[in-house]
């Protein structure tokens, strides 16, 4: 059985990689069998998000050399490296930096989908669009992204709930692009910050803590966008 590698990717930041990250690993969160790697050198969102899930479920890998200068290299070694993982699925949260280096790294340095054959490992791509002034640049790297991709069964695309308010109109637009593009649909994150449950939720999200510790409202919310959005 092939280990399933999952892409969380974006050149944009702040669109909310990080909180899908962390979503799905609520979700997974009694999964032994899933673990979790944080790719984002810059900020390391996840290895503080995440640390309810503990040392075994959860590591930092950094894609710098000692000069800080991205290597993309590291990534293929990294992948090697996973022969004997004891995991059948493992999610990477890229940094936005990271996720910009990544169209090259499967468009020139080699042929990645037959790389991950050799390794057993499936890959599959979540692409994480924001709306506002962040929805142009999240759909260009997409595009980049899909015109590359063999397999384009591969690729998710996850809107980010809350930064489309007041954009019905353009997250229908991503939703019909989608349709006819082939692409899964998904979306994730309704937490309005102004609000007192999604500020409670952001906020938990944010100190890493398990789902036991929300207040009771948001456990309840969360559990609501779990089950209806976060599904594998």
């Amino acid at each position: 059985m092939m280990t399933q590698i999952h892409f969380i990717l974006q050149s944009k930041g702040g669109v909310g990689k990080s909180t899908l990250a962390s979503t799905i690993a609520l979700k997974f969160h009694d999964k032994e069998s899933i673990g979790f790697v944080d790719m984002d050198s810059s900020t390391k969102s996840s290895m503080r998000q995440l640390k309810f899930l503990g040392t075994s479920r959860l590591e930092a890998v950094s894609l710098l050399n000692d000069k800080e200068v991205l290597v993309r290299d590291n990534l293929i070694s990294y992948l090697e490296s996973l022969a004997d993982t004891p995991f059948d699925q493992i999610f990477f949260d890229f940094g936005a930096p990271e996720s910009e280096q990544f169209p090259a790294l499967i468009e020139r340095d080699l042929p990645f989908e037959e790389f991950m054959d050799m390794l057993q490992l499936e890959v599959h791509y979540h692409v994480v669009i924001g709306g506002g002034s962040a929805y142009i640049p999240s759909v260009q790297f997409l595009q980049n992204l899909y015109r590359i991709v063999n397999n384009k069964t591969t690729l998710n695309v996850w809107a980010s709930i809350t930064t489309f308010n007041q954009q019905p109109v353009l997250l229908k637009e991503l939703e019909n692009n989608c349709d006819k593009m082939g692409l899964k649909f998904r979306k994730f994150g309704d937490f309005d910050p102004q609000s007192h449950l999604g500020g409670q939720i952001l906020d938990s999200i944010r100190l890493g803590l398990p789902l036991e510790q929300y207040s009771p409202g948001a456990r309840l919310r969360m559990r609501k966008e779990l089950s209806e959005n976060i599904n594998f």
